[in-house]
């Protein structure tokens, strides 16, 4: 199969053959088209997971969460986040 790379990217994609990140350009728009196939994938993840959210909210299934709830949640993720970085932190040194 032969594909003709539009002029705005023909540039991009020579660099990136030049620069030896890819031995040719196939391997250029292999790595382009994975990343878009991977892309999608996630797309449609995101869509199932969102379009179960609404399912959820739509049966009443959703919570409210009032300033100090939300503060109290934003503030846990916060420390976990705090303890899992001292942690990676502990085990680089």
């Amino acid at each position: 199969m032969s594909v003709d790379i539009p002029a705005e990217f023909q540039q991009f994609v020579q660099s990136a053959v030049e620069s030896g990140s890819f031995h040719s350009e196939a391997e250029v728009i292999g790595e382009a088209l994975r990343l878009l196939q991977q892309r999608q994938s996630r797309l449609g993840l995101l869509k199932e997971q969102i379009g179960s959210a609404i399912g959820q909210l739509d049966r009443g299934e959703g919570i409210e969460l009032d300033d100090e709830s939300l503060a109290g949640f934003f503030d846990d993720i916060k420390t976990r986040g705090r303890k899992r970085r001292e942690a990676q932190q502990q085990g680089d040194a």
